[in-house]
């Protein structure tokens, strides 16, 4: 039987804490040889919606999970309403559908977590500034996961073209965080001087380019792929989430078709340098995290949530495919 789980359900049993640990354990079995996955399937509509259809799918030998999530992104539509997405596992042994659940949830703390982890293992030990470029739940859970996993972190600034949703990014880090954010009216007012630049928007021209970054700091690039122009890109040491979905869907693949980069700038991917590939090899570097996204990412958090609504018998219990199809 399935076991099927809203988006109440997985903000209770996966926090921001859990995730930061599982994504490290799935970069890491990503760097082992341990991920089968296909490559990562688009669907893109024309016109103005700027809509488009997202596959990741994947097999975790070291956790079991084998799943595929769907991804629907609409960026026209307010803030915290442009994504919609559903994430389905199977039982990797006799392909049983063993969940269907709410995956909007996921997708924004394992980016952030992954962000977080590449925060650590890339940026300057000194470092201790961060500028959010994006307002959105990308930008929100990264906080969350930085100050989790980075408790040293402390000048912030916040840019977003909306005063009062910057504002309200502000006020709320300082309610439930205690940390006090800068709202600031530019991109390069929030970047200039920062350790740490994390953007996180939907826009479809570049946000983040050559002339706002220096030596120095580490970017965490995890909105969509058209959010940092190519000059940007070829100034950093970049690092990808996965080799292929890099080159293929993430901002290096801008900087590339551009001519701006080529495929043997790319260095290792996060999973690699977690397990001890070279980073970072200087102060003056600046480095990129290219997060497109990874299906073994969301195979993670969907085992974990699986396993703890089980325990605790959450959600409702549908036949999907329990019965034999054959019988009367």
């Amino acid at each position: 039987m399935t076991r099927i789980l809203g988006m109440a359900d997985v903000r209770r049993l996966l926090t921001v804490e859990d995730s930061i640990e599982l994504q490290r354990q799935a970069f890491l079995a990503l760097a082992a040889g341990q991920v089968t996955a296909a490559p990562n399937g688009w669907l893109r509509l024309p016109g103005e919606l700027r809509g488009w259809l997202k596959l990741l799918a994947a097999h975790d030998a070291a956790s079991g999970g084998l799943g595929v999530k769907v991804l629907a992104r609409f960026p026209n539509n307010p803030p915290g309403r442009n994504l919609g997405s559903l994430l389905l596992l199977f039982d990797d042994a006799d392909g049983t559908p063993l969940a269907v659940m709410d995956s909007v949830y996921i997708t924004a703390v394992r980016t952030a977590a992954g962000a977080a982890l590449a925060t650590q293992v890339l940026a300057r030990p000194d470092a201790r500034s961060v500028a959010f470029v994006g307002t959105g739940a990308l930008a929100w859970y990264s906080l969350l996961a930085h100050h989790h996993l980075l408790p040293v972190l402390g000048e912030m600034t916040v840019y977003s073209r909306s005063p009062q949703r910057r504002e309200a990014f502000a006020e709320r880090a300082a309610a439930e965080v205690g940390v006090a954010v800068r709202p600031v009216g530019t991109v390069a007012e929030a970047v200039a001087g920062a350790d740490i630049v994390i953007t996180a928007t939907n826009s479809p021209e570049p946000v983040l380019v050559a002339e706002h970054i220096a030596p120095g700091q580490h970017i965490n690039a995890i909105g969509i792929r058209t959010e940092i122009s190519p000059d940007a890109v070829a100034a950093c040491r970049v690092f990808g989430d996965g080799r292929e979905e890099t080159l293929q869907d993430g901002k290096f693949s801008v900087a590339l078709a551009a001519g701006a980069v080529r495929e043997e700038d790319l260095g290792p991917s996060l999973g690699d340098v977690l397990a001890g590939a070279a980073g970072r090899a200087g102060s003056d570097d600046i480095t990129m995290f290219d997060s497109s996204g990874v299906a073994v990412q969301d195979i993670a958090c969907a085992v974990h949530v699986w396993r703890a609504a089980t325990e605790q018998d959450s959600g409702t219990i549908v036949d999907l495919g329990a019965t034999d199809v054959l019988a009367g």
